[in-house]
């Protein structure tokens, strides 16, 4: 070959003088596997197929594409160590070719089940786990007409750091109107998979009317109409129709109880995927902050609302939901206003699940993993030589109060700091959120969850002294954190 040739691989040569063979599937996947949850024990289907240019493979669990840190899902041999009853469900492989033809492989019912040792009376000793955890948050504080609620947002960051110290993901939300509520809800739904554990927990104001509770969105004042608000119970119902293991489902609001006008009738206020169930597991732990007819309180002084004050000391111990919640409860009768504000429990959940328990390897946590791409993802920090000088700008991002994931806090600063120059951060482009500036180098972006456009920012210094401009730069972060859930069809590959 001369040297002003350019070189050409065997296998580049084949694609360009064979013709292209299409998908073939030649061995598809057993119709039925039935197996038992052991630690020897292997789930493995086989799919293989042919074609030029030779094919590749997807798994597929229940019509999801099945989601690593592995190379297994996108071979044609999958392979599943230490199956639980999390892994059954209805198989399938993909197999495509770069030119454009694919093949889907026969189904296969997979059914794991627990050894028959673990279905008699010794089920009770048998380990508990989750096949992943999620809390979603609200915290509704700055009313546009009534009064604010300034603790609500600590009870949020109280919970969810305590949560997240478990392996929660936390979904965390402040100052929702009542679309917006629906929309948090309906991101929540998209992580109760089977065998998970949920959290939701709901701060701010709130009141019942005709035997239901109501949340009360951040736009609507104390006399708004029950369908402008949201029903509790009917989130309740939402939750627990999904398949999760565990829910334990927290109102932590004021139950007065409203007078129903005569010509009121009040209906279903919100429906999340628009369906009444028609099964309810017995997997949910309902936690009323009060009693119907009596308020919550917020005592001045104190870092958190009266449940959340005792709630929050408990919540990361290593026992039993039953056993937080009432040692949550002694402790709150101890307390000097435990008569103003008394908690209800409903329980219909027979297992002793701990928030504490240990989630399995299961394709549905990587299912999850690759959601929570779209929700929780922050720009990167940068950092910025200024000019030729031994000075650095650095911008940095990270969620409200370190939990929220529809308010962003950005702060601008140089290092080392200059005498006599200004630093002015400012919003460029925000469609449809909320900027807050508390100084000129620190804004907190809210409302993310309505964002229509990319966030960008303009960072200048400027020279007091000289009275011009030192360096400025500009900022594009894209979509961060919940911005980015339209977009959870797209491709993210995971570190």
């Amino acid at each position: 070959m001369n040297c002003g040739e350019a070189y050409v691989h065997a296998f580049d040569a084949l694609l360009l003088l064979k013709p292209d063979e299409p998908v073939v599937i030649r061995e598809h996947p057993q119709p039925r596997l039935q197996l038992e949850s052991r630690t020897d024990a292997v789930l493995r289907l086989t799919c293989r197929a042919s074609s030029f240019p030779p094919p590749n493979y997807q798994w597929f669990r229940d019509g999801q594409p099945l989601f690593c840190d592995e190379s297994v899902y996108t071979s044609p041999v999958l392979e599943i160590r230490n199956p639980t009853p999390a892994h059954s469900g209805i198989y399938t492989c993909r197999a495509w070719s770069v030119r454009g033809s694919e093949k889907f492989s026969k189904p296969c019912k997979v059914t794991v089940k627990l050894p028959a040792s673990c279905n008699s009376g010794s089920a009770e000793s048998a380990p508990l786990s989750a096949t992943d955890k999620v809390a979603l948050i609200i915290s509704n504080s700055a009313y546009s007409c009534g009064d604010t609620l300034p603790l609500t947002e600590n009870d949020a960051e109280s919970l969810g750091k305590a949560l997240a110290a478990l392996e929660f993901r936390i979904i965390a939300f402040k100052n929702l109107r009542k679309g917006d509520i629906a929309y948090a809800l309906g991101i929540f739904r998209q992580f109760l998979k089977p065998g998970s554990y949920s959290v939701f927990y709901y701060a701010g104001h709130g009141f019942k009317e005709d035997g239901r509770d109501y949340i009360q969105p951040v736009d609507c004042d104390d006399n708004a109409p029950a369908d402008d608000c949201v029903c509790f119970q009917e989130i309740v119902e939402e939750i627990r129709a999904a398949p999760c293991s565990l829910n334990l489902i927290m109102l932590d609001a004021c139950r007065d109880t409203r007078e129903l006008p005569s010509s009121s009738a009040v209906g279903s206020t919100l429906r999340i995927n628009g369906a009444r169930p028609q099964h309810i597991r017995r997997s949910t732990i309902v936690v009323y902050a009060t009693s119907p007819c009596t308020s919550a309180v917020e005592v001045d002084g104190h870092p958190n609302g009266l449940f959340m004050e005792h709630f929050s000391k408990h919540v990361g111990e290593t026992a039993s939901v039953h056993e937080v919640i009432l040692r949550s409860l002694k402790d709150f009768e101890r307390h000097k206003l435990a008569s103003m504000q008394v908690p209800v429990v409903k329980y219909d959940i027979p297992g002793d699940h701990s928030l504490s328990d240990p989630i399995i390897d299961s394709p549905l946590y990587y299912e999850n993993k690759r959601l929570w791409l779209h929700i929780s993802r922050l720009p990167q920090n940068r950092k910025f030589q200024v000019g030729v000088t031994e000075h650095t700008l650095h911008v940095e991002f990270s969620c409200e109060k370190e939990v929220f994931c529809n308010s962003m806090v950005v702060v601008a600063s140089v290092v080392p700091h200059i005498p006599n120059v200004h630093v002015d951060l400012r919003t460029v482009e925000c469609r449809g959120g909320t900027v807050l500036r508390h100084s000129s180098s620190v804004v907190t972006v809210c409302n993310l969850q309505s964002v229509t456009s990319q966030v960008c920012f303009n960072v200048v210094l400027r020279d007091l002294d000289l009275g011009r401009t030192l360096y400025h730069r500009n900022i594009n972060c894209g979509w961060p954190l919940v911005s980015a859930w339209r977009f959870r069809d797209s491709v993210i590959c995971i570190d």
